[in-house]
């Protein structure tokens, strides 16, 4: 694939790929092996000197929470739910952004006016209220994997993006619908589904590409508004908290770890151990570093490519150019009467 010949392409997928092998590693061998963080700490006398949590250091690099587990270990862990669901999300809207793209651009152009109007009108709403609103009818599981619910959670940030982008992707045909070439296929008599195999989706490929990084950015910051709004994906589990030094309180952990849960469920240390709530906040800003890498890469590709068939075409039309130009003794004159 061109695109991995590109330095900020190639950077972009090695962050990302590490990010997902490194979760998996710890998933099914490291999390075994890695030693726990200590759940008191006692000094050379015998006497406790202190509880979970624990600031940062070189042993935990995001510190350790109130239940006694290393931040960074969780980041790492939640990484491959965080991202699957941000690439899950932005493959479901690619797909029926483009179906309704198509549909837009071969047969509702009348309705061109009000589509628009409609979608302007959409876009003053901001996405996290909207999947809030629909986040309300969907209740959270508790003590069990919540599958069902995070399917329905994905199929929502899937749905409130779809009409921008089904605008955008049926724009965009709209406008290549009109090259001459397009316009001459027509004439000859191909029908929609033959330019749309033959025309549209070829053109459309590399810019789809480029639409599903972007895709995937938007998706991983909607999950950090949906974080800062204390709301998360898939099911929780209720435990009783204890430090040894105070009743024990009920408190909501996430089941999977995953980033967005990581921040909202502890939303309140920002008040108190900022570094439980620094961690998840990292790992969101190295995935959409990686992906906006990824982004940038596409789309330096693509410019190259249209540059290098741009310069194609000229060596063609250069290479037709008569070797010899015409003579006066090379045409007939012909007089009617």
């Amino acid at each position: 694939m061109r695109a991995f010949r590109n330095v900020y392409f190639t950077a972009g997928f090695i962050i990302a790929a590490g990010l997902l092998l490194a979760s998996f590693l710890y998933s099914y061998w490291l999390k075994d092996i890695i030693p726990q963080p200590p759940e008191r700490i006692y000094n050379e006398a015998g006497r406790l000197v202190d509880v979970p949590p624990y600031p940062p250091s070189w042993a935990h690099l995001f510190g350790v929470d109130r239940q006694g587990e290393d931040v960074f270990w969780k980041v790492i862990d939640g990484a491959k739910y965080t991202i699957f669901t941000a690439l899950a999300v932005s493959l479901l809207r690619l797909a029926f952004g483009t179906v309704g793209g198509i549909i837009y651009a071969f047969y509702l152009q009348k309705f061109r006016f009000i589509a628009e109007s409609i979608v302007r009108a959409f876009r003053f709403v901001p996405a996290i209220f909207l999947t809030m609103l629909f986040f309300a009818f969907i209740p959270l599981e508790e003590q069990g994997a919540g599958m069902e619910v995070l399917i329905k959670q994905i199929l929502v940030f899937a749905a409130v993006a779809l009409p921008p982008l089904m605008l955008v992707i049926g724009n965009d045909i709209a406008v290549f619908l009109q090259n001459e070439f397009v316009v001459s296929s027509r004439l000859m008599g191909a029908n929609n589904f033959w330019l749309i195999r033959k025309h549209v989706l070829p053109y459309m490929r590399p810019r789809l590409f480029l639409l599903f990084i972007q895709q995937t950015v938007q998706s991983l910051l909607l999950l950090v508004h949906l974080g800062a709004f204390q709301i998360l994906l898939g099911g929780v589990k209720i435990i009783d908290n204890s430090d040894g030094l105070g009743p024990p309180e009920k408190v909501a952990i996430s089941l999977s770890n995953e980033w967005s849960g990581l921040i909202g469920l502890s939303y309140r240390e920002m008040m108190l151990d900022q570094w439980i709530v620094v961690g998840p906040c990292v790992a969101f800003i190295v995935a959409i570093f990686a992906f906006k890498l990824m982004g940038k890469g596409l789309e330096q590709v693509i410019d190259e490519k249209g540059k290098r068939k741009q310069r194609k075409k000229q060596r063609s039309s250069a290479g037709k150019t008569a070797s010899f130009p015409p003579q006066q003794s090379d045409f007939e004159f012909v007089l009617y009467k």
